[in-house]
C-alpha cells in the first residue's frame, strides 16, 4: 500500500470516527426520550437531593450506555471496514436493535418493576403473551410501528449527520456536549457515594431504576415500595416498616358467600399448656410449617383480619372491622374492640385462662393454635391444628386460616379481594406476610425472611436448614405489590 492510499484510508477512518460521535449524540438524545418511561414508573423522590440525583443519573447513565454501545460496535467496524455507506447502514441496524431492546426493557420495568434478565424470562414471556392475547392485531401493530419509527429515526440520523458533518463540526455548542454528560455521570456517582455513606434512602432506593445500573438490593426495593420510613432511618440502619404512613382502603364490594348458614369455630390459646390440655380431649390433625408472628397481638390481628400487621396500626386507629364481617356474622370472644355475638356463624375465641378453657372444651374447633411472645425473633414456627382430614403441605400463616374458613366453610367467592391469605386447600405455592420489621415471603418450601435493613435469610421450611441463594428480585417485587394492594 502506497502513501496516498494510506492517507485516504486514514482520512476515511477519521471522518467516520467524527460522524460516529455525532451519530452517537443523536442516539443519546433519542435514548433519553425512550428512557424517560423509567422516570415515571415510580413515585418521584421526596427530597431535593433525590430529585437532583435522578436527573444526573438519568443523563449520565443513559449517555454512558449509548456511548459504550458505539465504542463496542460501530467504532471497531469503522476502523477495520471504513466504507461510509456500509457502515452507516450497519450502524442504523445496530442502533435500531439496541434502542428496541431499551424500549422493551422500559416497558417491562413500567409493568413489572424489574429489568430484562435471564432470571425473569418466564415473567417477561407471560407479560408479552398476556399483552398480545388482549388484542393481537393492535399489539403487533404497535410493536411493529415502534420498531419502524426507531429504524426511520436511525436512518435519518445516520444520513443527516454524515451529510452535514462539516456544518456540525463548526457548531459552537459542540464543545459543551461531552462536559455536560461527563459532569452528570461523575456527579451522580459522587452523590450516590455520599448517600450510601449517610444512609439517604431517597437516593439509594433509585439504584435499580435504570438498566445496568447499581445492583438491586433488598434495602433499595423496600425503600422504593415505601415499606421503610426515610425520616426514621438512623445511623444504626435499623428501622421498623413504615406503619405510621400506611393507609388502608377496604373493598368497595361485599363478600359473596353461598353457605351463610354454616358454622365455624376457631380457638386461639394464650399458651401451649392450654392448647395441650384441650388436645387431650379432642383429636385434631396437625399442620406443620405454621409460621405466626412472635407478637401475640400481631398474630391475632393476622388471623382476624386476614391481613399482615403492616395494616394493623391504621385499622386499629380508625376502628375498622374486618371487611369479611359485613357478610359473615362473627362472634369475637375475649378480643378487645370486637364484639361478642351469641348468634354468630363464625366464632373466634381467644382462650386466656383455665376458666376460658372450661367454657370452650366442650366443643371441637375447626382450627386451633397457641400464640406466643418471643422478643428474640419476629416469627415463630409452631403447629396449627384442624378438624379437616385433607392437610396442606405448604407454608401456613394465621391469615390463611381465616381465608380458608371463608372459602371452604362459607363458600365465599373472591376472598383475595378481602384478605391476603391463601386458601389452604387450594394449590397455593406463594405468600407474603409481615411481623414487626421482618417480611416473610415464600415459594413452595423456600421461605425468605427479610428485615427492614435489607438483610435476608432463606431457609427450607420443612427441614429448617439455610439455603444459600441470591434474593429473587422479581418474586420480591411481586410480593411487595401484593402486600400493598389495600393501600390507596
Amino acid at each position: 500500500m502506497n502513501l496516498s492510499s494510506q492517507q485516504a484510508f486514514s482520512s476515511k477512518a477519521a471522518k467516520l470516527l467524527s460522524w460516529g460521535h455525532w451519530f452517537t449524540f443523536a442516539n443519546i438524545l433519542f435514548a433519553l426520550v425512550v428512557s424517560s418511561l423509567y422516570l415515571i414508573s415510580d413515585p418521584l423522590p421526596m427530597t431535593l437531593s433525590g430529585k437532583a440525583f435522578l436527573i444526573f443519573n438519568w443523563l449520565g447513565h443513559i449517555s454512558f450506555l449509548t456511548f459504550l454501545c458505539f465504542v463496542l460496535t460501530i467504532f471497531p467496524l469503522s476502523l477495520v471496514f471504513p466504507y461510509p455507506r456500509h457502515i452507516r447502514g450497519m450502524a442504523a441496524v445496530i442502533a435500531t436493535f439496541t434502542m428496541s431492546l431499551l424500549a422493551l426493557d422500559a416497558y417491562v420495568y413500567f409493568q413489572l418493576g424489574y429489568h430484562l434478565s435471564p432470571q425473569v424470562f418466564e415473567q417477561i414471556v407471560s407479560l408479552i403473551s398476556d399483552t398480545i392475547s388482549t388484542n393481537p392485531t393492535l399489539s403487533l401493530f404497535v410493536a411493529g410501528g415502534i420498531i419502524f419509527v426507531i429504524l426511520f429515526f436511525e436512518l435519518i440520523a445516520s444520513n443527516f449527520t454524515w451529510r452535514h458533518l462539516t456544518e456540525l463540526r463548526q457548531k459552537p455548542f459542540r464543545r459543551y456536549i461531552s462536559p455536560i454528560f461527563i459532569f452528570a455521570f461523575v456527579a451522580s456517582h459522587l452523590i450516590h457515594i455520599w448517600a450510601d455513606a449517610n444512609v439517604k434512602l431517597d437516593i439509594t432506593k433509585q439504584d435499580n431504576v435504570l438498566p445496568l445500573s447499581y445492583p438491586t438490593t433488598a434495602k433499595s426495593l423496600l425503600a422504593r415500595y415505601q415499606l421503610v420510613d426515610l425520616e426514621e432511618y438512623k445511623e444504626a440502619q435499623s428501622v421498623d416498616f413504615a406503619n405510621d404512613k400506611v393507609t388502608y382502603v377496604a373493598p368497595s364490594e361485599a363478600l359473596s358467600c353461598k353457605a351463610m348458614d354454616s358454622k365455624a369455630l376457631v380457638y386461639v390459646f394464650n399458651s401451649e399448656e392450654l392448647l395441650n390440655t384441650y388436645l387431650q380431649k379432642h383429636v385434631l390433625n396437625p399442620i406443620e410449617n405454621f409460621y405466626q408472628p412472635a407478637n401475640k397481638q400481631e398474630s391475632l390481628f393476622n388471623l382476624i383480619y386476614g391481613l399482615p400487621s403492616y395494616y394493623q396500626k391504621t385499622i386499629r386507629t380508625q376502628g375498622i372491622l374486618p371487611a369479611w364481617s359485613n357478610t359473615v356474622r362473627a362472634s369475637f370472644i375475649n378480643l378487645p374492640r370486637l364484639a361478642e355475638d351469641v348468634d354468630g356463624n363464625l366464632t373466634i375465641f381467644y382462650i386466656k385462662s383455665d376458666d376460658d378453657l372450661n367454657k370452650a372444651i366442650g366443643q371441637k374447633a375447626d382450627y386451633a393454635y397457641a400464640v406466643t411472645d418471643n422478643s428474640e425473633s419476629a416469627w415463630h414456627k409452631s403447629t396449627l391444628y384442624t378438624s379437616e382430614s385433607l392437610l396442606p403441605a405448604t407454608i401456613t400463616t394465621p391469615q390463611d386460616v381465616i381465608t380458608s374458613v371463608l372459602a371452604t366453610t362459607f363458600a365465599c367467592q373472591s376472598t383475595s379481594k378481602f384478605t391476603l391469605g391463601n386458601n389452604l386447600f387450594n394449590e397455593n405455592e406463594t405468600g407474603v406476610n409481615i411481623s414487626g420489621n421482618t417480611l416473610l415471603i415464600y415459594k413452595k418450601d423456600k421461605l425468605t425472611l427479610l428485615t427492614s435493613d435489607g438483610k435476608h435469610e432463606t431457609i427450607s421450611a420443612q427441614q429448617g436448614f439455610v439455603i444459600e441463594s441470591q434474593l429473587e428480585v422479581p418474586f420480591l417485587v411481586e410480593s411487595l405489590k401484593k402486600l400493598k394492594q389495600f393501600e390507596q
